[in-house]
């Protein structure tokens, strides 16, 4: 595994906001207790990379043990009965997150469990978008009612299973996750909004 996400110029990450990172590794005892994967892993990171590219210059990431990192990835059990979470803290004076993930899309419900259960790319769509949600708000951004945004909240209705598939049918290998990354037009121009003070 690359010891960094991404290179950046040093010229933009003097005027990038850093967010630094800890995803939980999937060991066996977490595992048996959330039901993730050990490549669970590389979707989180991919959703932090998307957000990078979609934020250009203007945001970077770094790794750093977990009580320094600004955003913490970790994955939940079943017993959560959400897709995932996130929680506002303040690390080192800087606004932070901490995430919950349910990578056990048995638990999300029968409409879900069932389309998934014969299609593991489906599956590892849907672990891949709620990690790209939840970072989503990690970074500053709320819910929006438009259904072709990541940021999109169920609370404002539209077809669960429809919304996951949607992007599914945008890969053909499990690769593809990487270059497809789920963000709308919308969602970049919330985020650049957002990070407007920044060059």
């Amino acid at each position: 595994m690359r010891t960094a996400l991404w290179l950046v110029c040093a010229a933009g990450l003097l005027s990038a906001e850093d967010f630094s990172y800890w995803i939980q590794p999937c060991s066996v005892e977490i595992s048996q207790r959330a039901s993730c994967v050990e490549s669970d892993v590389q979707l989180a990171q991919w959703a932090l990379e998307a957000w990078h590219r979609a934020a250009s210059t203007k945001l970077a990431f770094s790794r750093a043990p977990e009580d320094h990192a600004r955003i913490r990835l970790y994955w939940s059990s079943g017993q959560m009965r959400l897709y995932g979470e996130a929680r506002p803290i303040q690390v080192d004076g800087q606004r932070g997150a901490v995430i919950y993930v349910n990578p056990d899309v048995t638990q999300l419900g029968d409409e879900i469990a069932s389309a998934a259960s014969g299609d593991r790319l489906l599956r590892e769509a849907i672990v891949y978008l709620t990690c790209l949600h939840e970072s989503g708000h990690a970074l500053g951004l709320t819910h929006t009612g438009k259904f072709e945004d990541i940021m999109y909240s169920f609370g404002f209705g539209g077809n669960i299973v429809e919304y996951f598939e949607r992007y599914r049918h945008t890969l053909g290998m499990r690769s593809d996750i990487r270059t497809h990354s789920g963000i709308s037009d919308y969602d970049r121009e919330r985020l650049f909004d957002l990070f407007k003070d920044h060059p």
